[in-house]
Parts: structure tokens; C-alpha cells; sequence
């Protein structure tokens, strides 16, 4: 089959939750014989943009690539500011201009989809323009309720800056899931919680789409150890977005000061990337805690403690962190929404409290 697929970021290197599950499906599809067109965004700050390598990468996996950044130039700026009333942010960032459409559609003529995949929210808008120009069924990947996960940021967030970044792409958020869920032809849903709210809703079109899990990657994470671990515990997740920040802000102030009390010569890794000073301020009074910002290989990570743990008490969707921990040779830690969206069976691997 040849799709035309839209990722809402772009999916390489696959060096976060999203990232790793879009790109793990990429490739599984491959696998399964379809034909890629993908388009995509990134973003145009310094230091952000993808690497020549990160682009060859798609090229593998897709036949045709279009990655489109999303641009602050004060021009781009007033455009999308210009959306703001009718559509959220992360969708108006990712609306294309004409010159972008006219290739485009040019570019999918040639190629001649079957079939839409829509992964993510943010793509609607040309996912579901590119379905009607060539008469095809739109498929959609939904990554959260999204709308529920962006009020739990903006309740959790500690600046007036991240509460307007954050709040900014609330508006009209929940009619435009609501538009993508049913003008789909069929939704997968990554989370067995988010599929029994939806179909609440009344949209019984769904079906559950876990995140995959790497054959090699789980090879090498489930390998038998050659050495004792490092450290005792250990977390690895984005240090940035308000609901990780606040659970590490809970389990570093609340938690490991019990753990010291019991085991003094407790060691403690807390891995991620882009942390926030709050963190690093945190994490800086705790002696028994060592930082690494942006680990190169989250396998080195995950396979270098004794206990794992996920504190998050916030979000929608599934944390893919605790599907990848179900293969490390560790005892698993988590609070409730760590484990939410999988199935009870899974659940019972990890030891959850609060």
C-alpha cells in the first residue's frame, strides 16, 4: 500500500517518547511492505534544525520526504497569528503555505497514495485537505487526549511563560480532535484508557495501537548484565515538560530523602534531556543524585540501576518510557499514570504507588 503520512514532528533521531514511537512505526510499516510519502515539521531555531544524517535517515525508511520547518520570521509570525481564532497553535504552525501545497500536491500525484495516515493531532489540516484533493481514506494515530494532557500542563506549570506557551494551543483544541477523530475512516489509539473515553464519546471507529518496541532495541536492553549497575535508581525522561518536572520535583524532595534515611549510600541517576533549572537547582542539593543531561543511548541508562522509576502524576496517552523499562533487568517503580493506558497484565509488572 502507499500512504501518504503526516508526522506531527519529525521523527528522527527518535531521542524522545514521540519521536520513538512515530519513527518505530515508520519503520514497522516499511517492514510490512507499504510505500512512504512522509512530510513532516522541525524546528528553524539554532542548533535545532535536522542534520543532513537525520534527513538521509527518513529517505530510508520513506521513498519521498518533505521536511517542512516551522519558521519565526515576523512574516510566519503574523500568519499563524492570524489563525490563532480558528485553529490551535501546533495545528496553525503546521498549515502549508501555497508554495508548500502547490508542491505538495504535485509531489502526491506522482506518487499516487492509497491511503492517509495521520500521525499526531497537529497535521489535521493538510492530512485532511490532501484526503479530500485525491478522494482517499484518512487514518489517525492519536498520541493523547490531547486537549485533557494540555490543561494538566498548564495546571502544572510554574511560570507565566510556560502557562501561555502551553495555553496558547488550547483554543478550539478539543473540536478539532473532535474533527479528527470523526472524519477518520478508522483511529488507533495508543492507550487503552484514551480508547474507552473516546468511545464514551460516542466514536466506536477506534482501535488500540500500542507502542512498539524495537526487536534490537529490546535485545540489547534485555541482555544479560556483565557487571553490577551503577546506581540504585534511576530515571530517564524529558526534564522540561511541567508534568515530568513535577514528578521529579516530588521524587527527588520527597522520595530520595526517605531512601538516604534507610540506605545512606544511596545512588541515584536522573537522566534527560533540556532540564530546567528548577531541576538542576533540585537535583544540585542532593548529593546522592547525578545528573546527565541528554544521554547519547537510553539503553546505557535504563540497564544501569537496580530500580527504575517513572513519578509522573500527569498526562494522557501512554508513557512509552515505561513500555521500554518492561525490558530492562530492573525492578520498575511508578505512579499511577505511568502506567496508565496499558493493559492490567502489564501494570502487574511495575510496583505502583504514590
Amino acid at each position: 500500500m502507499r500512504l501518504a503520512y503526516f508526522s506531527t514532528q519529525m521523527p528522527y533521531p527518535p531521542n524522545h517518547g514521540g519521536r520513538v514511537d512515530d519513527w518505530r512505526r515508520l519503520c514497522a510499516l516499511k517492514a510490512a511492505g507499504a510505500r512512504i510519502h512522509l512530510v513532516t515539521w522541525c524546528s528553524d531555531r539554532p542548533g535545532e534544525r535536522p542534520e543532513p544524517e537525520h534527513v538521509a535517515a527518513l529517505r530510508e525508511v520513506a521513498e519521498v520526504v518533505h521536511v517542512w520547518p516551522i519558521r519565526r520570521s515576523l512574516g510566519e509570525r503574523l500568519t499563524r497569528l492570524s489563525r490563532l481564532p480558528f485553529w490551535p497553535s501546533h495545528v496553525a504552525s503546521r498549515m502549508p503555505s501555497a508554495q508548500q501545497w502547490s508542491e505538495l500536491e504535485a509531489s502526491l500525484a506522482a506518487f499516487r497514495p492509497e491511503a492517509v495516515w495521520q500521525d499526531g493531532l497537529y497535521p489535521y489540516v493538510v492530512a485532511q485537505r490532501v484526503a479530500q484533493r485525491f478522494c482517499l481514506r484518512r487514518f489517525y494515530r492519536s498520541h493523547n487526549i490531547e486537549h485533557l494532557y494540555f490543561e494538566r500542563q498548564v495546571a502544572r506549570a510554574t511560570s507565566l511563560r510556560d502557562k501561555w506557551a502551553w495555553g496558547l494551543n488550547l483554543h478550539r483544541l478539543q473540536e478539532v480532535e473532535r474533527m479528527a477523530l470523526g472524519g477518520a475512516a478508522g483511529y488507533f489509539d495508543i492507550s487503552t484508557d484514551d480508547l474507552a473515553y473516546w468511545k464514551g464519546q460516542g466514536f466506536n471507529h477506534g482501535y488500540w495501537l500500542p507502542p512498539l518496541v524495537a526487536p534490537e532495541f529490546a535485545a540489547r536492553l534485555s541482555a544479560p548484565r556483565e557487571r553490577a549497575p551503577a546506581f540504585d535508581v534511576a530515571y530517564l525522561g524529558n526534564l522540561n515538560a511541567p508534568n515530568n518536572v513535577e514528578g521529579v520535583l516530588w521524587f527527588v524532595g520527597e522520595v530520595v530523602p526517605r531512601l538516604v534515611s534507610r540506605h545512606p549510600a544511596l545512588t541515584v541517576r536522573i537522566a534527560g534531556s533540556q532540564p530546567v533549572d528548577q531541576v538542576r537547582d533540585a537535583i544540585a542539593r542532593v548529593p546522592q543524585i547525578t545528573l546527565l543531561e541528554n544521554a547519547p543511548d537510553a539503553v546505557d541508562v535504563l540497564r544501569d540501576a537496580r530500580v527504575l522509576v517513572n513519578p509522573v502524576f500527569a498526562g494522557s496517552g501512554v508513557n512509552v518510557k515505561s513500555v521500554e523499562m518492561l525490558f530492562a533487568p530492573a525492578q520498575l517503580v511508578s505512579a499511577p499514570q505511568g502506567v496508565a493506558g496499558l493493559p492490567a497484565h502489564v501494570r502487574q509488572c511495575f510496583a505502583v504507588a504514590d
